[in-house]
């Protein structure tokens, strides 16, 4: 097994000056040295970012600076102002069904908190950027398999329970406050 860390801010700035250079987006430091600070987990999202202000710049031609970034990026950058952590996934999770979270954490596998847990584990995945092996580990060392058979289960019960589909709406609204 190996241990991948999202990649430090030099290595961010790194990859994207050599995406800019590749495609031949003219790339200000300062820019870049933005994306880099606000983009920290996802590579493909710091690339699609350079690319869409690229794209704007050209289509609008306009020169790359600090206000065309914060004006191409504006509704990511909200997004990321406003996290959502898994904890608290598993705090309304919890509340709402009545049981524990060391339960919704633990290894048993009681009938009681099955549906808990495969509801915190679709909320999970879909409320976070928690990969599946992440979610995995947050629930007693599961395997990511696991972890997909229940988002997968969910997504399943959901299109025919009404009752399921409601209780998953009002987790998502009690979850964004």
């Amino acid at each position: 097994m190996a241990d991948i860390q999202p990649p430090d801010l030099e290595t961010r700035l790194a990859i994207l000056n050599r995406k800019a250079e590749a495609d031949q987006i003219p790339l200000p430091p300062d820019v870049s040295l933005f994306l880099a600070t606000m983009i920290k987990n996802n590579i493909r999202e710091l690339e699609g970012s350079l690319i869409r202000i690229g794209a704007h710049a050209s289509l609008t031609q306009r020169e790359i600076n600090m206000d065309l970034a914060r004006e191409v990026l504006s509704r990511l950058l909200e997004s990321s102002v406003r996290e959502i952590s898994p904890d608290t996934i598993l705090k309304v999770v919890s509340d709402h069904y009545g049981v524990k979270v060391s339960d919704l954490r633990s290894g048993r596998k009681h009938k009681v908190v099955a549906l808990p847990r495969q509801v915190a584990m679709f909320l999970m995945r879909e409320m976070t950027k928690c990969s599946f092996p992440d979610i995995g580990q947050r629930f007693g060392g599961r395997d990511h398999s696991t972890v997909m058979y229940a988002v997968k289960m969910i997504e399943k019960k959901a299109k025919d329970d009404v009752s399921l589909k409601n209780s998953i709406e009002t987790l998502r609204k009690s979850i964004n406050g």
